[in-house]
C-alpha cells in the first residue's frame, strides 16, 4: 500500500464536487489559494500534514480514505 497522489486529488475533486463547491469556494473555505487547490487535486503538488487533517475535517472523511482510498468501519471499544 501506498500513498498515491493521483488519486487522492482525484478523491479531493469527488468531496469537492459532492458537496457543488467550485474551486474558489473550497480554497476560500481552506484559506489557500485557488493555485493550491488546482495544484492538489492534479497531484502537481502534495498536501501538507496540517492541510490534509483541516480538508479531512472539512469533508468530515477519514485521513485513512482521503489519503489512501481505504473505507474502514471504526473500531469496536470492548464493553465496560
Amino acid at each position: 500500500m501506498r500513498f498515491d497522489p493521483v488519486e487522492c486529488g482525484k478523491r479531493m475533486k469527488a468531496l469537492r464536487e459532492s458537496k457543488n463547491l467550485t474551486q474558489m469556494q473550497l480554497a476560500e473555505q481552506l484559506n489557500i489559494s485557488l493555485n493550491h487547490v488546482k495544484a492538489l487535486e492534479h497531484a502537481r503538488r502534495l498536501f501538507s500534514i496540517d492541510l490534509v487533517i483541516e480538508i479531512s475535517a472539512f469533508f468530515d472523511v477519514s485521513l485513512d480514505y482521503l489519503l489512501l482510498g481505504k473505507h474502514k468501519a471504526p473500531a469496536r471499544l470492548p464493553p465496560n
